[in-house]
């Protein structure tokens, strides 16, 4: 079984206790304006553009079917509005300009990477962490990964949105250790508004994962004038300390530098 995959990032500290290895898995449910890894939420390759790497030698915009590439402004610029993800224009750039955004890996061969640091982590507490996206959205894929990972005394931690079914979340709880458990809202109107979906299903789950005895650490993604109002985080707090107040919460500033990666994948990035 192969898995489409957007990155794996050795020496993480972000990502859970210790030093991790965080794995990112293409494909999400949510349309979060201001997703900070915009590569993944789609359930397929996609094609990159790294300007900074571009000769301008034009060869893109000769070669594209769909005219994805536009000479503006002495520069070449890329739009992915109407790719069919076709590739020929990678394989014509002569300076990899142009990349496949993920690729097809199977489980042993990440596991494979990630033990190269099996001391690291046996020292600092750490292990794997599987990201996305949503890492549950490829539900057989990760169960290979999480159960074949425990076989190898690693430990594990998901960061999931929750917007998951809740028989996919009851399949992999076993072989989770942390639940790295991203909430964004409490109003669902505003949840609707701004990832695109509703938040019941979240909530519900967290209350599956709760009752289930799952540790979790909930995180709530601070975005100016969205999330990071004084009522939404306390409307937040109320609800996660409803559960219990020994339920740790960590907030995750917001990062500019995923702007550059909406060009790079030729979106609009829509939160100004």
């Amino acid at each position: 079984m192969n898995g489409l995959i957007t990155n794996i990032q050795r020496f993480s500290v972000h990502d859970g206790p210790g030093i991790r290895t965080t794995v990112f898995l293409k494909g999400c449910p949510l349309s979060c304006i201001w997703c900070q890894n915009p590569e993944t939420i789609s359930g397929y390759p996609e094609i990159l553009f790294f300007q900074n790497r571009c000769i301008k030698c034009k060869k893109c915009i000769e070669v594209c079917p769909d005219n994805c590439f536009s000479w503006d402004n002495e520069r070449i610029t890329f739009s992915s509005d109407y790719c069919n993800q076709c590739g020929v224009c990678i394989d014509n750039c002569p300076t990899g300009t142009l990349t496949w955004s993920s690729s097809y890996r199977s489980a042993d061969d990440i596991l494979d990477e990630a033990m190269k640091d099996k001391l690291y982590y046996d020292i600092s507490g750490g292990g794997i962490t599987f990201s996305g996206g949503e890492p549950l959205h490829q539900t057989d894929f990760l169960h290979d990964l999480v159960s074949k990972s425990k076989t190898l005394n690693l430990q594990v931690a998901i960061d999931t949105s929750g917007y998951i079914a809740p028989e996919a979340l009851i399949k992999i709880m076993p072989f989770i250790d942390l639940f790295l458990y991203d909430i964004k809202f409490i109003d669902n109107d505003l949840h609707r508004k701004y990832t695109g979906k509703s938040n019941d299903i979240i909530l519900a789950n967290f209350r599956k994962l709760y009752e289930a005895g799952g540790r979790v650490i909930v995180r709530i993604p601070l975005i100016p004038g969205i999330t990071d109002t004084q009522k939404n985080l306390s409307q937040i707090n109320c609800f996660v300390e409803s559960f219990s107040n020994k339920i740790e919460i960590n907030y995750i500033p917001f990062n500019k530098l995923a702007v550059e990666k909406y060009s790079m994948i030729g979106k609009e990035y829509k939160l100004t």
